[in-house]
């Protein structure tokens, strides 16, 4: 690869690395917030939804996406480890294993926005639109 293209990949794989690490820490975000906002609501019974178990399956779903959101956060770690390991080893294992929890950690990224998007769709419909 030319210099100047390898620079330009090396500057857009950093931008792709702390795009996607940020975008975890977004959505998990998002899930604990949400997550403790529909328990407090369930604890003070200050909402009125048609039954209590459609604000359990949103309780549920938003639990679920702090579970793989954190998930995702400890397969990035293990993959920058193995990728650090590959690179000072040059060891097939650890390239095996760098690779597995790439893609380990983009699956559980997709998933984990995925249940916070469904749980959401599943509060706005059962409580606020209710």
């Amino acid at each position: 690869m030319e210099p100047e293209k390898k620079e330009r990949y090396i500057r857009w794989q950093n931008y792709r690395i702390n795009q996607l690490s940020f975008s975890i820490n977004l959505f998990l975000s998002f899930a604990v917030a949400s997550l403790a906002y529909v328990i407090n609501l369930k604890l003070t019974n200050t909402t009125i939804v048609a039954s209590p178990a459609e604000l359990d399956i949103t309780i549920y779903w938003w639990a679920a996406s702090v579970v793989l959101g954190t998930l995702s956060t400890l397969s990035r770690l293990l993959d920058f480890r193995y990728t650090a390991r590959k690179i000072k080893n040059s060891s097939e294992c650890d390239k095996y294993i760098a690779k597995m929890f790439g893609k380990i950690t983009w699956a559980t990224f997709w998933v984990q926005t995925i249940t916070y998007v469904i749980g959401g769709c599943n509060f706005i419909i059962n409580v606020v639109l209710f």
